[in-house]
């Protein structure tokens, strides 16, 4: 019996991430996904609710924790299109 659940026999659905924050330093959190596997697809968008806070911070600051590192993964994983000036010809 497998102790820990694999996506294709090979990467953990649960991985122990690190993020720096920038009020408390290096924090250890996880993704909580329903199907786990989900963190590995193309197509999933994040989630509030996935994220796990695995270092020991107070409910206040695990709240603060968690909307820093979405919005972190966001800018990052959807950055935002610039438009682009439209060119008129005469």
């Amino acid at each position: 019996m497998k102790s820990q659940v694999l996506y294709k026999d090979k990467l953990p659905c649960s991985p122990l991430l690190h993020f720096t924050s920038d009020t408390e330093g290096l924090i250890e959190w996880t993704w909580r996904t329903s199907p786990p596997e989900a963190v590995y697809w193309k197509t999933y968008r994040a989630k509030k609710r996935d994220l796990r806070i695995l270092s020991k911070v107070s409910p206040q600051q695990r709240t603060l924790l968690i909307e820093e590192l979405y919005k972190d993964i966001i800018n990052n994983e959807y950055p935002k299109k610039l438009k682009q000036p439209k060119v008129r010809r005469l």
